[in-house]
Protein backbone atom coordinates (compact mmCIF):
# COMPACT_ATOMS: atom_id res chain seq x y z
CA UNK A 1 0.00 0.00 0.00
CA UNK A 2 2.92 2.52 0.53
CA UNK A 3 4.68 1.36 -1.90
CA UNK A 4 4.43 4.81 -3.65
CA UNK A 5 6.61 6.23 -0.83
CA UNK A 6 9.69 4.11 -1.56
CA UNK A 7 11.89 5.07 -4.28
CA UNK A 8 14.71 3.50 -6.36
CA UNK A 9 18.15 4.06 -3.62
CA UNK A 10 15.93 4.17 -0.68
CA UNK A 11 12.71 5.67 1.72
CA UNK A 12 10.89 9.01 0.60
CA UNK A 13 14.15 10.28 -1.24
CA UNK A 14 13.97 13.42 -3.33
CA UNK A 15 13.18 12.44 -6.79
CA UNK A 16 16.15 12.15 -9.87
CA UNK A 17 15.14 13.61 -13.33
CA UNK A 18 13.82 10.42 -15.25
CA UNK A 19 15.69 11.27 -18.29
CA UNK A 20 19.20 12.43 -17.13
CA UNK A 21 19.30 11.16 -13.45
CA UNK A 22 19.75 14.79 -12.06
CA UNK A 23 18.97 14.81 -8.42
CA UNK A 24 16.17 17.51 -8.20
CA UNK A 25 16.79 20.18 -4.75
CA UNK A 26 14.14 20.39 -2.13
CA UNK A 27 13.58 23.80 -3.13
CA UNK A 28 13.22 23.39 -6.79
CA UNK A 29 10.29 20.95 -5.74
CA UNK A 30 8.46 23.64 -3.41
CA UNK A 31 8.78 26.29 -6.13
CA UNK A 32 6.76 23.86 -8.38
CA UNK A 33 4.16 22.72 -6.39
CA UNK A 34 3.45 26.25 -4.58
CA UNK A 35 1.98 27.28 -7.88
CA UNK A 36 -0.89 24.98 -7.92
CA UNK A 37 1.57 22.04 -9.37
CA UNK A 38 3.68 23.32 -12.12
CA UNK A 39 5.59 21.07 -13.79
CA UNK A 40 9.09 20.54 -12.58
CA UNK A 41 11.88 21.12 -15.28
CA UNK A 42 14.79 19.25 -15.18
CA UNK A 43 17.75 22.09 -15.18
CA UNK A 44 20.19 19.71 -17.02
CA UNK A 45 18.20 18.39 -19.85
CA UNK A 46 15.00 20.79 -19.70
CA UNK A 47 12.51 17.14 -19.24
CA UNK A 48 9.20 18.24 -17.88
CA UNK A 49 7.62 16.29 -15.15
CA UNK A 50 4.30 16.10 -14.47
CA UNK A 51 2.80 15.33 -10.57
CA UNK A 52 0.80 12.08 -10.51
CA UNK A 53 -2.99 11.61 -9.59
CA UNK A 54 -1.33 9.96 -6.70
CA UNK A 55 0.52 12.56 -4.80
CA UNK A 56 -2.08 14.80 -5.65
CA UNK A 57 -4.52 12.49 -3.59
CA UNK A 58 -2.28 12.42 -0.74
CA UNK A 59 -2.02 16.05 -0.45
CA UNK A 60 -5.99 16.27 -0.38
CA UNK A 61 -5.84 13.09 2.21
CA UNK A 62 -3.45 15.30 4.11
CA UNK A 63 -5.71 18.30 3.86
CA UNK A 64 -8.54 16.57 4.73
CA UNK A 65 -6.79 15.07 7.90
CA UNK A 66 -5.36 18.44 9.14
CA UNK A 67 -9.20 19.79 8.74
CA UNK A 68 -10.43 16.90 10.69
CA UNK A 69 -7.57 17.90 13.64
CA UNK A 70 -8.92 21.45 13.60
CA UNK A 71 -12.65 20.48 14.08
CA UNK A 72 -11.91 17.73 16.55
CA UNK A 73 -9.31 18.20 18.90
CA UNK A 74 -9.01 21.40 21.42
CA UNK A 75 -5.32 22.64 20.45
CA UNK A 76 -7.08 23.42 17.10
CA UNK A 77 -4.95 26.20 16.18
CA UNK A 78 -1.78 24.68 17.07
CA UNK A 79 -1.94 21.10 15.72
CA UNK A 80 -3.38 22.52 11.83
CA UNK A 81 -0.44 25.12 12.09
CA UNK A 82 2.15 22.59 13.17
CA UNK A 83 0.34 19.45 10.76
CA UNK A 84 0.46 22.09 7.69
CA UNK A 85 4.02 23.35 8.60
CA UNK A 86 5.06 19.85 8.47
CA UNK A 87 3.14 18.69 5.51
CA UNK A 88 5.04 21.55 3.71
CA UNK A 89 8.65 20.83 4.73
CA UNK A 90 8.53 16.74 3.79
CA UNK A 91 6.58 17.31 0.93
CA UNK A 92 9.78 17.30 -1.43
CA UNK A 93 10.33 13.80 0.36
CA UNK A 94 7.18 12.35 -1.43
CA UNK A 95 6.04 13.72 -4.08
CA UNK A 96 6.43 11.83 -7.19
CA UNK A 97 6.67 13.43 -10.59
CA UNK A 98 6.18 11.97 -13.94
CA UNK A 99 8.47 13.13 -17.30
CA UNK A 100 6.09 14.16 -19.53
CA UNK A 101 5.97 12.06 -22.65
CA UNK A 102 6.72 14.65 -25.02
CA UNK A 103 9.44 16.44 -24.05
CA UNK A 104 10.84 13.20 -22.81
CA UNK A 105 10.96 11.94 -26.58
CA UNK A 106 13.28 14.95 -27.57
CA UNK A 107 15.82 14.01 -25.48
CA UNK A 108 15.48 10.61 -26.69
Amino acid sequence: MLEFLVRKGGFMGIQKCEACGYQFRWKEIQKAIRWYYKPLVCRKCDTEHRITIRTRMLVVFLGSLIMVLLIKTTFQLEIALLSSILVILFFPYFVQYKADVKTKNKIL
